[in-house]
């Protein structure tokens, strides 16, 4: 059995599409460890496109902050767009049924069983789901010993990682919509559960639309279209 492992989408439907390319018929099913929003305003798009049969998702920080504001009748603050740009505030006013069902559907932390294996998923870290930020440098391991899970499964940081410690295997894939390692190819990688091994692969795809929105909604913000040009 193989499975595919995403995270921190972004609103970058364009990277999300041509990861589900890439893996199909090669998975059984997907996990997603969080974050469809933040950055890049294509999350309708990406609901659009998810199959809700064979992808898992939990929440990460950026759509608990949408979720928050959907609660509370208000746009991000404005330390919040400062941040990360105007992506969640335009989300908001345009955010279609399908795609606030789906963000609503998801838990903070999740649990489950494949075959025999044991895996936990976390946005950030078992200590601070949304927040926790593990490294490939992180020197707090034994930390993750307080899991009783085999595979523990990390977003988040947008560096892919993998770490065996203390019989656990734990897994960051990267990110889908803004990898920060190398290029600006989308990240994923593979999960082989009968024999615990994970492969991290990368796929290209035409950034143009999301190079274009960035330079047109948030043009003092430079990062948003440097990160996917590297």
């Amino acid at each position: 059995m193989k499975v595919g492992l995403i995270s921190d989408i972004h609103g970058n439907s364009p990277a999300f599409q041509a990861v589900l390319a890439a893996l199909r018929n090669r998975v059984n099913s997907i996990l997603f460890m969080g974050d469809l929003v933040g950055y890049y305003p294509f999350v309708n798009e990406c609901a659009e496109c998810w199959d809700a049969d064979h992808i898992i998702g939990i929440l990460g920080n950026h759509d608990q902050t949408l979720i928050d504001c959907l609660a509370e009748g208000k746009e991000p603050e404005q330390s919040y767009s400062a941040r990360y740009g105007s992506a969640l505030k335009r989300c908001l006013r345009q955010l279609s049924p399908q795609a606030r069902a789906l963000l609503g559907s998801w838990p903070q932390r999740l649990s489950l069983t494949l075959e025999d294996l044991s895996v936990a998923m976390f946005h950030g870290a078992p200590w601070m789901p949304l927040e926790g930020r593990v490294y490939p440098d992180f020197q707090g391991w034994e930390r993750f010993q307080s899991c009783s899970e085999d595979v523990i499964l990390l977003g988040h940081t947008h560096y892919p990682m993998v770490k065996e410690c203390g019989g656990k295997l734990i897994i960051n894939p990267g990110s889908v919509g803004q990898p920060r390692s190398r290029s600006g190819a989308a990240e994923y990688a593979i999960l082989d559960v009968t024999n615990r091994s994970v492969i991290f692969e990368r796929v290209p795809y035409d950034v143009s639309r999301v190079i274009q929105d960035a330079r047109l909604h948030d043009p003092a913000m430079s990062y948003l279209v440097e990160v996917l040009s590297r």
